[in-house]
Formats: structure tokens, sequence, C-alpha cells
């Protein structure tokens, strides 16, 4: 008789419990409508305040600009990167790696791009993919855009790294579009899958090449020996995930 007692005071006090908290989420539910919130917004803004949304936050990215660069800094390379009013800025013939390895396969966005060219020769910039940096140098690949001088066209290529030097001749090249503007340089847009690289000029594609020596490795930004380059994130992103480039 006492256990029948016990079980139904236990089982009273848990329906009581139950009832307190559908009660207090009433009220909470009927507070953020009367101030003019859904829950699908409250669950948007935590999902944003996480830096993630909707079908993106299974997609965050491999890895971004910040504050951590692997600077370039040898006797051919002469500096890193470095975070300038929100921006990213690369002296002439500097570069660095974002930190950690994103993996073999991945769509690289280098986006906001300005220059500045300082010289009347060697102009250009680009990214490194698939690359790591030693004391040996840099060992990996690059798509670049450059122009030896004015009388000379500008071009785009890729090119493989190997001990700190570029391997002659590229990969790939092409002569950059006529429309190409100094002034107003395009963003890239790089993916790389398998031995196929294909670089994007404004999401319009442009050049691809083919390689295998390299598996993987991380992804990072150059300047050439006379421009200064600025850019506004360098984002690297699986393929599945990146938006889709026409």
């Amino acid at each position: 008789m006492r256990r029948f007692d016990r079980n139904f005071q236990r089982g009273q006090g848990l329906v009581e419990y139950v009832l307190l908290l559908l009660l207090l989420g009433s009220a909470i539910i009927l507070a953020l409508s009367i101030s003019g919130i859904s829950l699908s917004e409250l669950y948007a803004d935590a999902v944003d305040g996480l830096g993630l949304s909707g079908a993106d936050a299974a997609c965050a990215a491999l890895s971004q600009a910040g504050e951590d660069w692997q600077a370039f800094k040898d006797g051919f390379w002469k500096g890193g990167i470095a975070q300038v009013d929100g921006r990213y800025a690369v002296c002439p013939l500097c570069g660095g790696l974002l930190p950690g390895n994103p993996g073999s396969d991945y769509s690289i966005d280098m986006s906001g791009v300005t220059i500045q060219n300082i010289h009347p020769t060697w102009n250009g910039y680009g990214v490194s993919f698939r690359s790591n940096y030693d004391k040996g140098g840099l060992d990996g690949y690059m798509f670049e855009v450059e122009q030896v001088n004015k009388n000379k066209p500008a071009q785009i290529y890729f090119s493989k790294w190997v001990n700190g030097k570029q391997i002659q001749p590229p990969l790939s090249i092409a002569t950059a579009p006529a429309n190409f503007d100094w002034e107003n340089p395009p963003d890239f847009q790089v993916e790389v899958q398998g031995d196929t690289f294909t670089a994007y000029l404004d999401g319009k594609q442009m050049l691809t090449a083919k390689d295998s020596t390299y598996k993987e490795g991380g992804v990072g930004a150059i300047s050439n020996h006379g421009t200064q380059l600025t850019f506004d994130n360098l984002v690297v992103e699986a393929l599945d995930c990146a938006e889709e480039i026409q």
C-alpha cells in the first residue's frame, strides 16, 4: 500500500513538472510573438551567430583569411601578408599560406582584389594551392596573372614550384583577356580536383591545367615583384559547397 502511494505521488510530481514546462514554453512563445519574433528567426539568428546560415551550416569554409599566415620569407620571397583596415596587404614579392591543410580537392575564391603596380616590370598576383612551405622553399602550384613589361601582353598561367623554384615551362599558359584591367582587376576562382585545375576570372572559365605531383596542401596568396596586392578575403571550400561558377 505504501509503494502504491509513493508511486502515485511520484507520478503526480512528474505530471506537474511537465505541465510547468509546457506553461513556461507557452509563455516564452507568447512573449516572442508579442515582440514580433518568430522561432524560425530566432533559430536563424543563433546559427548566424556561429558564422553559419541554413544549408551552409554543413559547409563551413575549410580555411579562410584571418590574422595568422605562414609568411614566405627566404632568399627569394621578401615577406608575408599583413591585415590592414580589415583587408589583407601583400607587399611586392611577398606571400603567405593560410593555416592548416584543407586537403586535396577544393575551391579557392580570392575576392575584393585591388592592386598597385609600383614598378614598370613584373607586375602580377595570384594564389598558391596544394602548397607547403619550409626552409627548402615553396612546393606546390600557383595560378597567376603576370605582365613582364608594358610592351608585352599580360598572361595567365598555372605553374609548379619545387624546392622554392618555379619550374619552366608553365603547366598551362594563355594571354589574359583583352579587357583585363589592372585598375580594376578581377577576382580569382580556382577549382582543384584530382589532377585537374581550372581557373576563373570574375566567374568566367579561363584556363585549365593537369599535373599529379602534389596530392594535397595549403592555399595562399602571392604578389609579384612589381605589384602591391590588397584583397578582402581568401576562402577555401569543399567543391560540393562552393557557389556554382558560371
